[in-house]
């Protein structure tokens, strides 16, 4: 496991995915193969500008809420991801720019007319090619993938109200869109949400191996 050194996974997926209990479960995994040196993080940050996003009670506008995870996305490489690689730490992030191409990717008010697929999709490679200005691609791609109904009803257990990003119509349009940026990966491995934890852990492990 000593090639992982050094490396950034990205876990994505849509809320109610699993992602969390993954990163978890990987996390301990590499720690009984003696990895010590394991960076967990997550975006939208805990800093200034996720703050910022995390606290806003209804969703910011297409170009302000852009901007914000760009800023913040700039901090929490500066301060966190690229120090971890760069001491030979595996880096498992909670999201990542994929995110971004996904969510705010979607937006359809952020054009003044009803977009089209292929005008979503140029909206989405934009995002994409702006982040990777800054941001190095993930080593590998880890996209837990859910039928968007299954996970609201996991959203739905034990919360009041879902937040501005979750929608069925907003998470439909951005599991196809993480449908698209992970057949463009050139190391992702696409894993069934619905599984068993112990089953996806298990999928996950034997295909970071493979890879």
């Amino acid at each position: 496991m000593n090639q992982l050194k050094g490396k950034l996974i990205a876990f994505e997926g849509i809320d109610g995915a699993g992602k969390s209990t993954q990163i978890r479960r990987l996390s301990e995994w590499l720690q009984s193969q003696g990895i010590e040196d394991i960076c967990v993080t997550a975006e939208p940050t805990k800093g200034y500008f996720g703050r910022q996003i995390r606290e806003a009670k209804e969703r910011l506008s297409p170009k302000i809420e852009r901007q914000l995870f760009v800023d913040d996305r700039k901090e929490h490489l500066v301060s966190c991801i690229l120090p971890a690689i760069a001491r030979g730490a595996v880096v498992l992030t909670d999201r990542y720019f994929y995110s971004s191409i996904a969510y705010q990717g979607t937006r359809r008010d952020a054009f003044d007319h009803d977009p089209t697929f292929e005008e979503l999709c140029a909206l989405q490679d934009e995002i994409g090619e702006y982040n990777r200005l800054f941001a190095p691609e993930a080593d590998i791609l880890v996209y837990v993938r859910l039928d968007v109904d299954v996970a609201l009803e996991r959203m739905k257990k034990g919360r009041k109200s879902l937040d501005p990003f979750e929608k069925r119509q907003t998470l439909v349009d951005v599991a196809n869109a993480f449908d698209r940026v992970a057949a463009s990966h050139p190391h992702a491995i696409i894993v069934d949400g619905s599984q068993s934890p112990e089953d996806i852990t298990d999928t996950i492990i034997r295909s970071i191996q493979a890879i």
